[in-house]
Formats: C-alpha cells, structure tokens, sequence
C-alpha cells in the first residue's frame, strides 16, 4: 500500500494534539482515534480498489518495427467497475528505443474502455524484448494507491522501414507520389514498345516526331514508348567499417528520448532502408532484382529474380545483416559479380569514401563493370561536417573544426569527380533524402531506358 498525497494532507491535523498537549492531554486521544479512523478508511479504501480484478489492460503493436521512424504502441484498458478509476500506467519497453513519454496519466469511467497510444523509434535492427506493464490505480477515495504488474512479455523484431513501403503501396493506386518527394509510378521513355502518340511540346526529341499522324492531325505528333520491364537491377552494400559511422537522425525526435548520443542510426542502416524501398519499386515495375553485401568477403548474395517472393527475401537476407570493423574489399566484390551477372544490368553500389586514393582504387573496378552495366554509387553526406564547415568563426576552434570540415567535403567532391569521369553515375545526399533521391534516379533512368 502507497500513500497518497491526498492521505499525506488528511494527517496533517494529527500534528495539532501533538502540539497542543500541554494545554489538553485529551487531545491525544482525539488525534489517535483520527488516526485509527484514517487507517480504517485507507484500508477500505485498499481493499475496494479495483485494480486486480476489474481493470484489464493489454498491449497492441505490430510484430515488425520499423527502422529509424516512430512505431505506435496502443495501451488498451477496460474498466469494469462501478467506479471511475484514475491509473498511472508505465510499459517497459526495451532501452535501446527513442521514446516519447515513460508514465502515462489517465482516467477511465465506470464500465468503459479507453486507448492510450505511445510512440518508439528503435535505431538498430535486430529482436527486442518488451517485459510487463506497470500500473498504479488510485483508491475509490483516492487515500491509497496500489500497484500492480501486468505480465505482458512478447518480443518484437525491428526491420527496415517496412512503413515507407505501405506508404509508397496506397500512393501508388491513389496516384499521389508527388505527396512523397516521387515521380508518378508510370514512366515513359525511349523503350522498344511503342504506348502511344501524343502532341509534340518543345522539350521532345524532333526524331519521335511520327509524320504520318502529324500529316493526319496537321500538327506535330510525337510517338511515346514504354520503357521496358524485365531488366537487372542488382543492389551492392558495402558493409564495412566505414559504414559504422553514425549519422544523426534529420527527422523530429521525440524531445525527452535518451543521450544525444544515441539519437543516431548507422550509415549502414540508412543504404539498407533505401535498398528495401528500391527493391520494392524495382519488383512493381517488372524487374529483376538482387543483393551482394560485401565487407572483407561477399557475406549475402542474391540472384535477381522478379516478383514479390524476391522482395520478402530480400528483406530476411537485410533484416539481420551486421556491420564489419573492416575495411571492404572492392576488388573481391566487383570480381564476385562479374562472375555471376553476365546480363547487362543497373549496379547500384552504397558505400563511403573518405579520399582521393581509396575513390582512385574503387573507379578503377568500377571503370571496368561500367563496359558493361550501368553503375551507381550512392554515398551520404554527413549533416554534421557541413555544419562545421558553415559555421561562423567565434574562437580558434571553430576556426580549426571550419577548417578541416572544408577539406573533408572538398575530398569527398574530388573523390566524386573521379567516378563520374569513369561515367559512373553519383548520388551524394543528407541522410533524410536519400530513399527518395536513389528511387527517383532509378525511375529516371528507367524512363529513358539506360538500364
């Protein structure tokens, strides 16, 4: 039994006898039979609660977290006494999530239920554990509290952000992708297979101008092609030490969640959420796709195949991929695809690149892949370095920090510069654009039938 701050202000009158003794020792008497008369009513008050009984309280959520956005997490609670109760409930999630709130204050009328929702942002993959739920329940009278632990144990598994999928799905047949930063979800270009004419507008290539149905219309009329589906997309992550780097999450964070420190996801995790999106994108519209993730070795290698079955495995063979503390092995990659893909195909590559000479060491394997696919290299450009580089000087400090921040993005655009001079395609965004840019650059060369 826990006392109330109402209980505490009902024994503040005991201090009076106490104090006025010396003038009437029968106020001793008076103040003990007030403080057997509370014991008594507080007891009642213990005895009555409904906590163990008529409230029932359980937790709802899905299976499958979401990597790096907010997850919801429905407390449902029945009252099923005569009384209105108030409760304080505290689930115990795992540690290691972004959190919105710990104690949650509610009241629940008499035969009525109520949800209380929370949200959870996890920052790893993997399997978390959630243990029971912790609840303390007010007195009828409100003199006592008793608390009472529901067992509610279950384990949920963090995925990539399956969430941006199921966004991307009910964009697609409301045909709102603009919503979301992307590009209708039916592209034309300049495949094989020839959709439709439509009339000309000045930024149509004059050769697609089709004469005859201009003669017809007497104005100009271009044949449209659609591009063509069945291609190779086949999606390269560099697990290696570079990739372990943190990077601090874009997106609002719930205010009163953890260490700054902990408010970040890996680079690994963010290529890996925009590889789900990519594939899931790929596989709507036809193609084949695949996975080879590399470190010192090829760990994880998967044929492209179409069709939603290749989707979900893509998504077991990601769901628990680690990170290695070592340096990735180009050179083994590149040569493990070149043996297994002969077919002509779109190589997107997520990686990191630090210098001058490890980009001069990657462009040179991927100069000789480009003969034959089509290659992108898609790195993430660290928010924090370029806030130092913008900085304004206040001290020698911000001086130094300004200053090496500077060289550090000026290698990184060398080290771009050479690989598109190999006619290697490059995307270097902010961690927050970085799902949209790659699917967006993936639809565009679709659109024109590079791949």
């Amino acid at each position: 039994m826990h006392l109330s701050n109402r209980l505490l202000i009902f024994l503040i009158p005991v201090a009076i006898p106490i104090v006025l003794y010396s003038v009437s020792p029968y106020l001793l008497i008076v103040g003990g039979a007030y403080v057997v008369l509370l014991f008594i009513v507080s007891t009642i008050d213990y005895i009555t609660n409904p906590v163990s009984q008529n409230v029932e309280i359980r937790r709802e959520m899905n299976s499958k977290f979401s990597l790096g956005v907010e997850n919801v997490v429905v407390l449902k609670i029945v009252n099923r006494s005569r009384y209105r109760v108030r409760l304080r409930l505290k689930d115990d999630f795992p540690d290691e999530f972004l959190f919105e709130k710990v104690l949650h204050d509610c009241y629940v009328s008499p035969m009525d239920d109520i949800d209380i929702s929370y949200r959870l942002t996890p920052l790893r993959r993997g399997i978390y554990q959630f243990v029971d739920i912790h609840l303390q329940c007010w007195g009828v009278l409100g003199l006592v509290i008793r608390r009472h632990r529901i067992p509610a144990a279950t384990e949920v598994k963090v995925y990539p952000n399956l969430q941006a999928v199921r966004q991307y799905e009910l964009l697609v047949k409301r045909g709102m992708l603009h919503q979301i930063g992307l590009k209708t979800s039916r592209q034309f270009g300049e495949g094989t297979e020839m959709e439709r004419l439509r009339e000309y507008s000045p930024d149509d290539d004059f050769r697609r101008i089709d004469w005859n149905a201009t003669a017809r219309q007497r104005k100009p009329i271009v044949r449209e092609f659609e591009t063509e589906r069945s291609q190779d997309v086949v999606i390269m992550l560099d697990t290696g030490r570079l990739m372990a780097s943190p990077i601090l999450l874009e997106t609002p964070t719930p205010s009163t969640a953890g260490a700054i420190s902990q408010k970040a996801m890996l680079k690994l995790d963010y290529a890996i959420n925009t590889t789900l999106m990519t594939a899931y994108v790929s596989t709507l519209k036809g193609d084949k796709v695949g996975l080879i993730a590399f470190a010192d070795t090829v760990h994880q290698y998967l044929a492209p195949k179409p069709g939603k079955k290749q989707f979900l495995t893509m998504l077991e063979t990601i769901y628990a991929l680690p990170v290695h503390t070592v340096e990735a092995d180009f050179e083994t990659a590149f040569k493990y695809l070149a043996s297994k893909q002969r077919k002509r195909a779109l190589i997107i590559l997520f990686t990191d690149i630090l210098d001058k000479d490890s980009a001069e060491g990657v462009a040179a394997y991927v100069a000789q892949l480009s003969r034959h696919h089509l290659v992108a290299c898609v790195t993430l450009t660290d928010s924090g370095i370029v806030e130092l580089a913008e900085q304004a000087l206040a001290d020698s400090k911000s001086m130094y920090q300004k200053a090496i921040a500077e060289r550090l993005l000026q290698e990184k655009h060398a080290t771009l510069e050479i690989l598109r001079r190999q006619g290697v395609i490059t995307i270097d965004v902010p961690a927050h654009q970085l799902t949209m840019a790659v699917v967006n650059k993936y639809l565009e060369l679709k659109a024109k039938s590079r791949i």
